[in-house]
């Protein structure tokens, strides 16, 4: 397992001088380009077909919206059984092959949806498709790891920025199809997700090898994450943490379309806000988290601001004036930069304390914390904001998110919080 305090000074000039070596190296800087790519792409593709896929569900395929919820439902929870024992044997092979079949893979699971199935097949190709596209997230990770050994916290920042652009940009052409409203322009986008996936695996073997480390011992039966406890720790702290997500983008909508007297353009206008800000800042904020000190600090920052964001949601209610208005452009804002310093405080720790020779199964177990927050979270958010009368409930929540994370950041940091990192000067 990697810590690194950041407090011993020969420690810190290797990780500094590994960092520049790393950013000046040309083939690294190919493949930072081509990675960055790939997620760009990748996200394209599944921002044109995710946007819309609800109604190519229903219209194209026939399906009730009972149907739909029990297939993605059941896939995820399957997705969650076999995401540790994969991502267990990722870890002796080489992870840029492997990434490479799984975008085809997932390609493949996706044009299953173009042939005449009946209910159960519908779930089944569902669940390949999740199955597949869940795996594909500590893969990648691994991935990162292994070539970016020193800036990788960095490079993973810089492809959330790649990821989100691009998604953007697909939500586009989702736009279009919706407005189309034929079955053909569904498809249309679903063919471009899987154009956009057989991309991403002819570009992700121009990437370095990234083949295995050798373990620093023997393999034992189960998984390592999972009796790490500073690990652990981290993993939970980051389940309340990521609660960001739900607040910001199916409670506060909810609570502005039943509790307020937004209007319901204010619903579109966040994922725009948030994609731009998450574009033009999520690298600058990243800075100072690949160390352990550095990420866990991040991450506990990241939770005031949501809980600072949440304070102000709570004065909304009712009608909607410019004081409103104001109250709601800060929410979102602040709620913005919670999901880009705790998600980089997030990924900081995952890698740090991460074993090297395991890495690919460590953020696979990392990763259940934000499969957890995808099932319990909307229900738990929507919860306190709609059902606490008088906006108390985003009080709740907001205490709900800073308390775990004062109690995680202690434990990681030795019992102290303190704002900055051991050994930075006030400004």
């Amino acid at each position: 397992m990697s810590v690194d305090t950041g407090t011993d000074a020969d420690q810190e000039e290797r990780r500094k001088a590994a960092m520049e070596a790393e950013e000046n190296d040309p083939r690294l800087r190919r493949a930072k380009r081509r990675l960055f790519a790939i997620f760009g792409i990748g996200s394209f593709g599944a921002g044109a077909f995710t946007a819309s896929q609800v109604l190519f569900f229903t219209e194209s395929l026939h399906r009730t919206p009972g149907q739909i919820s029990v297939a993605l439902s059941t896939a995820g929870a399957v997705a969650m059984v076999f995401v540790l024992p994969f991502s267990k044997a990722a870890d002796r092979l080489d992870r840029r092959r492997l990434l490479a079949l799984l975008h085809l893979a997932s390609g493949l699971a996706f044009l299953g949806y173009l042939l005449p199935v009946s209910l159960a097949g519908f779930v089944v190709v569902t669940g390949a498709v999740v199955i597949v596209q869940r795996l594909l997230s500590p893969v990648r990770s691994g991935l990162i790891a292994v070539i970016f050994p020193a800036t990788r916290v960095r490079v993973r920042a810089a492809t959330y920025v790649a990821f989100n652009g691009g998604f953007a940009l697909g939500s586009l052409g989702a736009a279009w199809a919706i407005g189309v409203g034929t079955q053909q322009a569904y498809k249309v986008l679903l063919l471009v997700d899987v154009a956009a996936l057989l991309v991403c695996a002819v570009l992700t073997m121009t990437l370095p090898p990234a083949a295995a480390a050798e373990p620093d011992a023997p393999p034992r039966r189960g998984y390592a994450a999972l009796r790490d406890r500073p690990f652990l720790v981290a993993t939970v702290t980051n389940l309340f943490g990521c609660l960001h997500d739900s607040a910001l983008f199916i409670g506060l909508p909810l609570w502005l379309i039943q509790r307020t007297g937004a209007p319901h353009w204010t619903v579109p206008a966040i994922t725009v806000t948030n994609c731009v800000l998450v574009v033009l800042l999520q690298t600058r904020l990243t800075r100072g988290t690949d160390t352990t000190g550095g990420a866990a600090l991040a991450q506990w920052r990241g939770t005031l601001a949501m809980g600072a964001g949440c304070a102000l949601l709570c004065f909304t209610a009712g009608g909607f004036g410019v004081t409103e208005y104001a109250l709601l452009t800060g929410a979102v804002v602040l709620l913005t930069v919670s999901e880009m310093v705790q998600s980089a405080g997030a990924w900081g720790l995952s890698y740090m304390l991460a074993d090297e020779s395991r890495v690919t199964e460590y953020q696979a177990v990392f990763g259940l914390s934000l499969d957890t927050q995808e099932i319990v979270g909307p229900m738990l958010v929507t919860g306190l904001v709609l059902g606490v009368p008088h906006g108390a409930g985003w009080i709740l929540l907001g205490a709900l998110v800073v308390v775990p994370s004062f109690v995680g950041t202690r434990l990681t940091l030795g019992g102290r919080v303190p704002w900055r990192k051991p050994g930075q000067q006030a400004a």
